[in-house]
């Protein structure tokens, strides 16, 4: 992307980057014009009068780390830390899906989306080049004003005189170096250059939320503000047909109900009195599956699984063949459940929507959703419509569905002033978009060394991606195929194009020389989408519960066969090395049993551990996780540590504790106490190493879940030799 210089005129007069001196953008960040009406976009990097630097990023912090991490890469161009940043803000570009714009979206999902742990690999490189652009800018301003030829040094927010005792701070160089022109190739730093990146820097966000000044989406207030909640219809897939609100008129502060087809948004003057209003609303519904239950689903599934479905990938070698002419053939069927997001912030967002504008407040991780449901509700264009993205409180996917964002924008239009609606946890889990269930059936012919020789697997599962696009037609990208074939449910499997090439790269991958995937579309009444890891969580299971099942088979340690299978990956070779060392996997005595898993997932490289006993009961206690990451070039050891450290938690309790499950058409599960999440009385010794090998960024906001459940099966065949074939593990799998 081409850096360009903005002035005031360019960009959106509400942001509060916006004060002056030196202020970039990319390429096209200036004022067009989109049918009759003009827009315009926000900048990039600013450094104020005072010299101290402003930044607006397409995505959005959710405890990631991101904003610190793409921060880090502007100021390792400039020499300088974290200190230097006064504000970072997420900035939405209004223009929906129009060509000006489009670089503006995720390079991987290409959408403005936070999601796929794709953020540092789709924008670090555009964030290091702005960095740099400002840097040579500020230098070129100071040698005119000095009127000298040598490069002064750019240091900590200072510019310094080569020769004499001169110095100044950015902000004093910034009006002047406004006016220079933009050098069209700047300098970037080599990863051996890096004196910042790659260092534990602390965390932007981490004051402001100790703090209290963190705006998350219940922090905002606008005047003459009003509140509601949301009802949903009880039985999934039902259609509310009668809705009595006589008893919520009697509550003081009660202000009315817009009733829809399966939703009752209450509208009140304050939140509680919405949701004490809702829980006095007398609803009926009608049509549904009232009767839906668990082995409804796995039936459905195992239905679905005759067919042949869609080729996920390409075929490599001749693993049909293979079959036909192999004596030892393997297989295997695993599966997992439904999981919640169950993220701690609850779902809200505030809309303020009039005849010429619709202005958006709320914890979204794709921008595009506001604008496509405020496009149809409001009937606007998108240039009159302004999203605000707070903080988050967690996400895991679920922040990227559009339910939350529709009964905001309808009751302001409908009540003509702004609206905030909170859902309650209840509604939120009964409500939800869950992880899809997956049965998977693998099938693995071994050579005459008991070595993989060809894989099959046919993944059968709802499409955690076809919701999106039958909502939003045309505009969604191209994540689903024709024919079904949905990237999202086949991560981590061997075959997969790229997320960023659309290419096969198995540099990484285990060396089978004959592999086949095939996907099943199998549609049920419940909604699935994303959650952390989405569809890796149950192909790494199966996978590697499967890698590991053909080691014992063969008398294979189960580290040494993925050395065997990854002999040609260097990178891998390595992380499997340290992950013997930090394990000490070689020490064996009683009662200490350990699992292994490992992937390339995310374009990262990964390998944990799981060491188990069982106590006199014979239930699962997991005593250690270990854990080897290789994301490439890593940006902050400490937000990697914090990333995989999360992830693994949230792993460990789709393995062991949670589910999601259906009884007579109602979600079983409604809050914490009946979904478990796990405690950290619960929490097992988690030990990190990470490795920087100065490839490009990988992922790591999701890379930790996946690995987390295979593992611990693995170690559960080592203690019991009895093999778990879904998540999460139940004690009557193991009698």
């Amino acid at each position: 992307m081409k850096i360009v210089a903005l002035n005031r005129r360019d960009f959106l007069k509400s942001s509060a980057l916006v004060t002056g001196g030196l202020i970039l953008g990319f390429e096209n960040s200036i004022s067009a014009n989109v049918g009759k009406s003009p827009i315009s976009l926000s900048p990039f990097l600013q450094i104020t009068r005072e010299g101290k630097i402003r930044l607006g990023v397409p995505v959005v912090e959710m405890g990631q780390g991101i904003y610190t991490a793409l921060a880090m890469s502007v100021l390792e161009e400039l020499n300088s830390d974290v200190n230097l940043i006064e504000e970072i803000q997420t900035i939405h570009h209004p223009s929906f899906k129009h060509p000006l714009v489009a670089k503006f979206t995720n390079d991987v999902l290409q959408m403005q989306i936070t999601g796929g742990s794709a953020s540092l690999k789709g924008w670090s490189k555009h964030f290091q080049r702005i960095g740099a652009t400002c840097r040579e800018m500020l230098l070129n301003a100071a040698k005119n004003y000095w009127k000298i030829d040598s490069d002064p040094i750019v240091k900590d927010g200072l510019v310094y005189h080569p020769e004499k005792n001169h110095v100044e701070h950015f902000g004093f160089f910034a009006r002047n170096a406004q006016k220079l022109s933009v050098p069209k190739e700047p300098i970037i730093k080599l990863p051996h250059q890096f004196s910042l990146i790659g260092t534990s820097a602390r965390r932007w966000d981490t004051e402001k939320k100790i703090l209290g000044k963190a705006i998350f989406g219940a922090d905002i207030k606008l005047d003459k503000l009003i509140y509601g909640t949301v009802i949903n219809s009880p039985i999934i897939g039902s259609k509310i047909n009668i809705v009595d609100d006589s008893k919520a008129k009697e509550i003081p502060g009660f202000i009315g109900i817009i009733p829809l087809e399966r939703q009752v948004i209450v509208v009140a003057e304050s939140t509680w009195t919405a949701m004490q209003a809702a829980k006095s609303l007398f609803i009926s519904s009608q049509a549904g599956y009232p009767d839906y239950s668990d082995i409804d689903i796995i039936n459905k599934l195992n239905l679905d699984s005759v067919n042949e479905g869609v080729l996920a990938g390409q075929i490599k070698g001749e693993p049909e063949q293979i079959f036909r002419d192999s004596n030892t053939i393997i297989e295997r069927s695993h599966y997992v459940g439904m999981q919640a997001q169950a993220s701690m912030e609850p779902l809200i967002a505030t809309a303020n929507v009039t005849k010429e504008s619709c202005e958006f407040w709320g914890p979204v991780q794709i921008q595009d959703n506001p604008v496509f449901v405020a496009m149809q509700i409001a009937e606007l264009p998108a240039e009159k419509i302004k999203v605000h993205t707070t903080f988050l409180g967690g996400g895991f996917g679920r922040k990227t569905e559009a339910d939350f964002i529709i009964p905001p924008i309808l009751a302001s239009k409908i009540f003509g002033k702004p609206v905030q609606i909170t859902w309650s946890r209840e509604e939120d889990m009964q409500g939800g978009y869950y992880l899809p269930p997956c049965l998977e059936k693998i099938k693995v012919a071994l050579d005459d060394k008991n070595l993989p020789l060809s894989l099959y697997a046919k993944v059968v599962s709802p499409s955690p991606s076809l919701h999106y696009a039958k909502a939003m037609g045309k505009f969604f990208p191209h994540w689903i195929s024709e024919d079904g074939y949905d990237w999202v449910a086949l991560e981590g499997m061997p075959q997969q194009p790229s997320l960023l090439t659309n290419e096969v790269n198995s540099e990484n991958k285990y060396s089978i020389p004959n592999i086949k995937i095939n996907y099943v579309p199998s549609e049920i009444p419940i909604q699935c989408g994303a959650w952390r890891g989405i569809g890796a969580n149950a192909n790494l299971f199966a996978l590697e519960s499967m890698i590991d099942e053909i080691a014992h088979y063969g008398g294979n340690d189960p580290i040494n066969l993925r050395k065997i299978l990854l002999k040609h990956s260097p990178r891998a070779i390595n992380v499997l090395k340290e992950i013997e060392e930090l394990s000490n996997w070689s020490e064996k005595r009683e009662g200490r049993y350990l699992g292994f898993a490992c992937s390339d997932y995310l374009h990262t490289l990964q390998a944990q551990v799981a060491e188990i006993f069982l106590d006199s009961r014979n239930n699962i206690k997991v005593k250690k996780i270990y854990c080897v990451v290789d994301c490439g070039i890593t940006h902050n050891p400490r937000i990697v540590h914090q990333q995989i450290e999360g992830g693994i938690i949230f792993g460990m309790t789709a393995a062991l504790m949670s589910e999601i499950n259906v009884k007579n058409g109602k979600i079983v599960q409604s809050n914490f106490d009946n979904y478990k999440m796990l405690r950290l009385k619960n929490t097992p010794k988690i030990s990190i190493r990470t490795i920087d090998s100065n490839e490009s960024p990988g992922g790591i906001g999701e890379a930790g879940t996946p690995l987390v459940g295979p593992a611990i099966a693995n170690a559960m065949f080592a203690a019991t030799g009895k093999r778990v074939r879904r998540l999460p593990i139940r004690k009557e799998d193991l009698a």
